[in-house]
């Protein structure tokens, strides 16, 4: 039971400000208290990625513990919402270097801010990017393991799709709801099944491959035929977003990019089986 599961069974309950409060608090209380440093090209490419002023002072090469110091009170300046924070957090971690005389790097940084927010009870996720990481909000937990974070993880077999897939998920994260953001979705789906199939055809010329794929593999004509009725309807989806122009609801979006997850998930799924068979 962490801290704030002993406070809601006393009855005492945390806002959504409070655990925002709680989170920053746990975070900064350990960055403040260890002891590290910042190289030069660390300090600069922070700098650079947020639009923060350099103070030159910093950059003469014995002021490393300085220039992280500096970076911390760049943080805690842009820290008064929650995204804010998470961004500029991120945008640390993402400029740090794993120096082998470090015991705080990249990786470390990266599980500190997984684990406050765990323990806050805050719904966000770190997600990764190749060597780079991006906050994503979460949905239902079980959803988002599930249909996000796994179908991401299982991607880096198919990296064109991985790539538009992660796109589409950074723009939904930074709360860019357009056709675009539909169209990445659409697009990481159609890359998936080119590459997965082995072909270059189209997204609808793909819908009967898949189907050919799932019974070829075993699977249920029943669930075969479904899974390809929901594949032609979500292009249908995205060719009527196409039509229009500019924005597109939230929960439009949020339920494209979980059928993505379904779709992605099931020919993984089927093709698992089939080597745990052999």
């Amino acid at each position: 039971m962490d801290w704030i599961d002993y406070r809601d069974k006393l009855g005492i309950g945390f806002s959504d400000i409070e655990k925002f409060q709680y989170l920053k608090q746990k975070v900064f209380n350990i960055l403040e208290a260890i002891e590290e440093n910042s190289e030069s090209l660390e300090y600069l490419g922070f700098c650079n990625m947020t639009g923060a002023e350099i103070n030159t002072y910093y950059l003469d090469d014995y002021r490393e513990s300085e220039r992280y110091d500096h970076i911390i009170r760049i943080i805690k300046s842009h820290s008064d919402t929650i995204k804010k924070f998470c961004l500029y957090y991120i945008a640390f971690v993402n400029t740090r270097g794993d120096k082998e005389y470090r015991k705080w790097g990249k990786i470390e940084f990266y599980n500190l801010i997984v684990k406050s927010l765990k323990e806050s009870h805050i719904q966000f996720e770190v997600l990764q990017d190749g060597q780079s990481y991006f906050i994503f909000p979460k949905g239902a937990e079980e959803l988002d393991d599930g249909l996000v974070s796994e179908p991401l993880m299982w991607l880096a077999e198919y990296p064109k799709a991985q790539r538009t897939y992660i796109n589409a998920l950074m723009q939904y994260s930074d709360g860019i709801y357009i056709r675009d953001v539909a169209d990445n979705f659409r697009k990481a789906l159609e890359e998936f099944l080119q590459e997965f199939l082995e072909n270059s055809k189209n997204l609808e010329s793909n819908i009967s491959e898949t189907g050919k794929y799932l019974k070829e593999h075993g699977a249920e004509k029943e669930i075969s035929d479904v899974l390809v009725k929901l594949i032609d309807s979500y292009k249908k989806l995205n060719d009527k977003i196409a039509k229009h122009n500019d924005k597109v609801d939230k929960k439009f979006l949020e339920f494209l990019m979980y059928q993505t997850g379904v779709f992605i998930r099931m020919l993984i799924v089927v093709k698992n089986s089939d080597s745990d068979d052999l």
